[in-house]
């Protein structure tokens, strides 16, 4: 089957809106799809009327930054958009957003590179701002080559963080409040946490027992033997698994959409135990 489980839109960082992301999904042929913006739930209601009005296979998600020593994504699936405690969640991690805009501004002006909020708001437009609407102003205004630079040299550095970053749950918080709305918690695309393997594997275990539903084994930017090592690691911890591209868009992360997996896989996806009543 090719399906795709970590899709972004417009309304965080990705480059074409719930509409257009779901009408991609079909003509790319997926027989499921998920939305799993940043840190919101604004564009559900749009793919999910999409995905109806074309006959793709639609399940309502997020990602949920979270934080420990290092940030720590978690994918919900199946969620209800509608849960008092979620969307009020999401209102409080868009205002951080807002603030942390302004910090990381001060950021670049300290550095003597003019960055104005305004200029990187408009290239958001109506989404969240993130870091890739940075990336791409320092790109078009030549401080960079591409994205990965612009993360290397400066979105993704010590000096970055200790700057700017914004307070964010723990990935236990987050795991209760995707159970809380309806939905199983999934730790999105382990092989780029910047620990060891035996980090990973601790840091797995322990989200396990917080009540983590599932692994992203399968993902764009893993290696054959990363994905090996994880989906050992899912069957050990008895962990459902997960597959996604991380599609963004062409102008923001050049990766495309889709991935296919043997029937074997399919039937140990976390969709499985997901309640129909979350999905469409």
């Amino acid at each position: 089957m090719l399906l795709d489980l970590h899709l972004h839109t417009t309304a965080s960082d990705g480059q074409y809106t719930p509409s257009e992301t779901i009408a991609m999904a079909k003509g790319k042929k997926l027989g499921i799809a998920a939305v799993t913006d940043h840190d919101t739930v604004s564009g559900i209601s749009e793919a999910r009327e999409k995905a109806a009005e074309i006959g793709l296979f639609f399940v309502p998600g997020i990602e949920i930054s979270t934080q420990r020593e290092e940030e720590i994504h978690i994918l919900g699936y199946g969620i209800d958009e509608s849960y008092p405690g979620l969307v009020d969640s999401c209102r409080v991690w868009e205002e951080d957003r807002l603030n942390r805009g302004s910090r990381i501004c001060s950021f670049f002006q300290r550095r003597n590179i003019p960055l104005k909020l305004d200029e990187v708001k408009r290239i958001a437009g109506d989404g969240s701002m993130g870091r890739p609407h940075f990336a791409r102003w320092l790109q078009e205004h030549g401080y960079v080559g591409d994205r990965r630079e612009a993360f290397h040299r400066f979105l993704d550095t010590p000096e970055f963080h200790a700057e700017t970053d914004r307070v964010k749950p723990a990935p236990e918080e987050a795991i209760a409040l995707i159970h809380e709305a309806g939905g199983k918690a999934v730790l999105a695309h382990p092989g780029l946490l910047k620990i060891t393997l035996q980090e990973q594997e601790r840091l797995i275990a322990e989200l396990a027992e917080q009540g983590l539903d599932g692994l992203e084994c399968f993902y764009s930017r893993h290696s054959t033997g990363q994905t090996d090592i994880y989906l050992s690691l899912a069957e050990r911890m008895r962990l459902w698994i997960s597959c996604g591209s991380d599609f963004h868009g062409e102008k923001v992360k050049p990766v495309e959409m889709g991935m296919e997996l043997s029937q074997e896989y399919v039937e140990k996806l976390v969709i499985n135990v997901i309640d129909q009543k979350g999905m469409e």
